[in-house]
């Protein structure tokens, strides 16, 4: 009877490679959620491994699967302050350019070049089309 061996790993990994895919463990992940209609599954102590074939990105989970009902604030964000958004500030160098392109006064320079997030060229020919 003759005794059969398996690949090596590293003889996997080579034939894998030359068929285009890439195999990686992801670390640092704590756990993984499932989120159905109706319930999560939650993976807990995770082994996570991304898999990438043309072009696209799998993920094999392996690790202790318990069921729960939905939790509360399916939306990851929710429940978190919303991130306070910070005014654009305009440079009055910016500001002058933009008025004396169009005839505008500073201030409804300052006020096309907040609409157009500091693009000078598209606040100009805002100002321009009124």
């Amino acid at each position: 009877m003759s005794r059969r061996r398996g690949m090596s790993p590293r003889a996997i990994a080579r034939m894998m490679k030359q068929m285009g895919i890439e195999q990686k463990d992801v670390s640092g992940v704590t756990e993984v959620i499932f989120r159905f209609e109706d319930k999560e599954w939650l993976i807990t102590d995770p082994q996570v491994v991304m898999i990438k074939q043309a072009g696209s990105e799998s993920f094999q989970v392996s690790g202790t699967k318990s069921e729960r009902g939905l939790t509360t604030g399916t939306d990851v964000s929710e429940g978190m302050d919303p991130e306070p958004q910070k005014e654009l500030e305009i440079p009055m160098e910016d500001a002058a350019l933009v008025a004396s392109q169009t005839g505008v006064d500073i201030e409804t320079a300052k006020e096309a070049l907040r609409s157009s997030e500091g693009d000078l060229a598209a606040a100009i020919l805002k100002l321009r089309q009124t």
